[in-house]
């Protein structure tokens, strides 16, 4: 018959005793119902629950044990005992305070999760609110702005009042639209205050709500303390009962090793009370530190909003003061007013005798006009003989410019055909010397460069249109941007990449005729040098042969001399 614990700790109850399953067996090893189908890693909180539960059995009970490898890498504990009653009761009563946990863990979170779902509403709600909120002042700003742009537009058309009892009108009116603009700010201020205090006591509903909630869940957790409370209280008293006897036994054979294990321990701890002692004084002077700060910051933050509030009653003052002012300003602007509309109205009888004098300078003008009309006559009929007599001498000077256009056409175009001889030569010279350059220096094909603008008429730039000089002698059909383009194609034959060329292969040839230099001067001296090595030959031979002989040389002496 199986009992299981539900944490790891299966019991098996056979005809021979108790078989005693600890670790969390795999379906292949083991066929406890509640453990079969999971199967954890050795190191797992459930394995380690229950081999603590095994190292209880193993104080308390002669055990025979049989460690084995599950099949995926979970341990499992074989534990044989003769006491078939108490593992029995042990495995039921472990198996009812898991499930006394789990039902008491069911009561605690069904609570938080009931507060949180009405969290959530409240919060939902709160946001819709909000949206509407939002939308009603932006309903509310838009209609105020409409009423200012009406209150603005009634200000210039007051500006434009001339009479008092107009003015005073129309004052009246923009008076009452900004009343009535005022009324629908109070109302929406009222409204918002009244949502405030709807919100306000919904919050202490809320708040009420939640302290119920937490006085429920603290009653909840005490009641499952006491229930868990006795039932540990039952299962110790029973795992005294079964193991009382043996606990006995062990004690006086392991007292020694308690003992100096006790001791062991008792100098770790008064190790570890020291290393407290000093971390706590340690932990103080912080804490006093940060009281400190705490203080320092907290006056100046008071400093600062006592300044705050110094600073806006001073401009609750100065408000104050110029709404003083505006009052005082409209009264004198409406004493000016009045004083302009008196000054209006003499000012009227001045226009009208001044339009009276104005009648009689205009009569005399009309009359000094009619003169003036039979002397532009007259001058118009000299102008035109003088049309005339200008216009003969205006052919005259055509005639003469036909010429001297013609002879200057003419010169214009020897000039060019000259110039464009000598630049061709000189276009011809310089695609030569680069021919020159591909070929001997470079040793590289040369591919002449595409001259378009030597295959064209050579006269199309300097010439002139018979046709067109008969009807505008004066305008000339050159194109100076054609010409410009012309001679700057001239002028560009060889292109900027190949006058790198150029210049890099100067650059080199200069280099080369250096080293040719210096090539020739290492020439000259190799061959001095040559000619000495053979005088030193001769000398050192004349030198051996007169050694041989016994007699010096003459040349020898003369040229250690």
């Amino acid at each position: 018959m199986w009992w299981c614990s539900g944490f790891g700790l299966c019991l098996f109850s056979g005809g021979s005793g108790v078989r005693v399953l600890l670790g969390v067996p795999c379906s292949g090893l083991a066929s406890c119902p509640g453990c079969a189908p999971v199967c954890h890693d050795p190191s797992s909180k459930e394995v380690g629950y229950a081999l603590l539960i095994y190292q209880l059995l193993c104080a308390c009970v002669p055990l025979v044990v049989q460690m084995q490898m599950c099949v995926n890498g979970g341990l499992r504990f074989v534990l044989c005992c003769e006491h078939d009653a108490h593992f029995v009761k042990l495995a039921v009563l472990l198996q009812r305070m898991t499930k006394l946990r789990k039902d008491g863990t069911e009561l605690v979170t069904n609570i938080q999760v009931a507060a949180d779902f009405r969290e959530t509403q409240r919060r939902a709600q709160q946001k819709e609110a909000t949206r509407h909120r939002l939308e009603k002042l932006e309903i509310q700003a838009n209609g105020s702005l409409e009423k200012f742009e009406e209150i603005s537009k009634g200000w210039d058309t007051a500006m434009q009042k001339n009479f008092t009892r107009e003015l005073q009108e129309a004052l009246d009116s923009q008076q009452q639209l900004c009343t009535l603009l005022l009324e629908d700010k109070d109302k929406l201020i009222n409204d918002l205050q009244q949502e405030l205090k709807t919100n306000y006591d919904q919050y202490k509903k809320d708040l009420k709500k939640q302290a119920q909630d937490v006085e429920l869940l603290v009653e909840k957790m005490d009641e499952q303390i006491k229930n868990l409370s006795k039932s540990y209280r039952k299962e110790l008293d029973l795992i005294e009962t079964v193991f009382d006897q043996d606990r006995n036994a062990l004690l006086s054979s392991n007292r020694k090793k308690w003992e100096q294990m006790a001791k062991e321990r008792y100098d770790k701890e008064l190790q570890y009370l020291l290393q407290r002692m000093k971390k706590v004084e340690e932990y103080e002077v912080l804490l006093q530190q940060l009281r400190i700060e705490d203080a320092e910051e907290y006056n100046k933050i008071k400093i600062k909003l006592d300044t705050d509030v110094q600073i806006l009653k001073q401009e609750l003052k100065q408000l104050k003061v110029t709404l003083q002012q505006n009052q005082e300003k409209l009264e004198y602007n409406f004493q000016v007013l009045k004083k302009r509309e008196e000054e209006n109205t003499i000012t009227k009888c001045q226009q009208k005798r001044k339009i009276n004098r104005l009648q009689d300078i205009k009569n005399n003008l009309k009359i000094r006009c009619e003169k003036q009309g039979k002397q532009s006559r007259e001058e118009y009929k000299a102008l035109g003989d003088d049309y005339k007599r200008i216009m003969q001498e205006y052919e005259d000077m055509q005639k003469k410019m036909r010429h001297f256009v013609t002879t200057d056409a003419r010169t214009f175009k020897d000039i060019w055909l000259m110039n464009e001889s000598e630049v061709k030569e000189l276009v011809e010279r310089a695609l030569q010397t680069d021919r020159l350059v591909h070929e001997q220096q470079l040793a590289m094909p040369w591919v002449q460069p595409p001259l378009p603008f030597l295959e064209g008429d050579p006269t199309r730039f300097h010439g002139y249109s018979q046709r067109a000089s008969r009807k505008k002698l004066l305008k000339s059909t050159r194109d100076d941007a054609e010409a410009a383009a012309y001679w700057e194609a001239m002028a560009n034959i060889i292109p900027e990449s190949k006058l790198q060329i150029w210049s890099a292969l100067e650059m080199a040839l200069e280099k080369y005729y250096i080293a040719l230099n210096d090539r020739s001067k290492l020439l000259v001296e190799t061959q001095s040098l040559q000619k000495q090595n053979m005088e030193l030959k001769i000398l050192l031979q004349q030198c051996i042969s007169s050694k041989v002989r016994g007699r010096p040389s003459p040349t020898v002496g003369v040229n250690a001399v």
